[in-house]
């Protein structure tokens, strides 16, 4: 799988609903709105809100989080490759983000320091 970059420093290419996406599996992504459902908060989900090329790529991006994703909306706005690559790095939307995903500032912090910064 093609390693794409998301603003946030998930790398597309490990995500299921990105795999599924790419491989035209429903039942993937089936399975992959099942998982969602329970894992982050017992909504039940439909595998069109699992469908998403990658959401800096500019393409379909039907993940439930997506829309909305404050990280997605700021980072598309400005331009940045990766939140990584913003000047205002560490800003408090980041910070909430890390709250939840700690394990995304590793891969920030790893892509600033290829950067130089």
């Amino acid at each position: 799988m093609a390693r794409i970059q998301a603003f946030c420093g998930l790398d597309c290419g490990e995500c299921e609903a990105y795999i599924a996406t790419q491989k035209n599996d429903r039942a993937g992504l089936e399975a992959v709105a099942k998982d969602w459902a329970v894992r982050y908060g017992g909504k039940e989900l439909g595998a069109d809100a699992c469908v998403c090329d990658g959401c800096s790529t500019g393409k379909r991006m039907s993940t439930v989080h997506a829309a909305t994703c404050g990280i997605r909306v700021c980072a598309s706005a400005r331009g940045v490759v990766t939140c990584a690559h913003c000047a205002d790095y560490g800003c408090a939307t980041l910070q909430q983000f890390f709250a939840f995903a700690p394990v995304l500032r590793d891969k920030l912090e790893a892509i600033r320091k290829e950067l130089g910064k």
